[in-house]
């Protein structure tokens, strides 16, 4: 039994196969276009890869500007002497001194 599996392996393993010219050349044309496909395949990866990574270079871009807009913030945040209300309390103390100011002028005016 052991005889007989081997030569049938031996005589398939061993048997030619012929193949007629045009398909030699279907075979010889389907591996070219394979061998197309695979290359571009591999440029549309690697170009992937480049994408990929100016992403991630822009996304980190990104949160740098984002940190440097944040301590911006915090330099630019107006001092205590900037505050509106301390601008309107200068604005009232200063139109008070001004209308005090015009009618003592004309008080003293109207004694002469």
């Amino acid at each position: 039994m052991k005889k007989i599996i081997l030569l049938l392996l031996l005589s398939v393993s061993l048997s030619q196969v012929t193949l007629t010219d045009e398909e030699a050349k279907n075979i010889t044309n389907n591996i070219k276009e394979l061998q197309i496909q695979v290359d571009s395949l591999s440029t549309q990866d690697s170009l992937k890869t480049l994408e990929i990574e100016l992403l991630n270079d822009k996304i980190a871009m990104r949160n740098e500007l984002l940190e440097l807009t944040e301590t911006k913030v915090k330099l630019v945040k107006p001092s205590w002497y900037e505050n509106k209300w301390l601008y309107f309390g200068y604005g009232s103390v200063l139109t008070y001194a001004i209308l005090a100011l015009v009618e003592q002028a004309g008080h003293a005016i109207n004694i002469f």
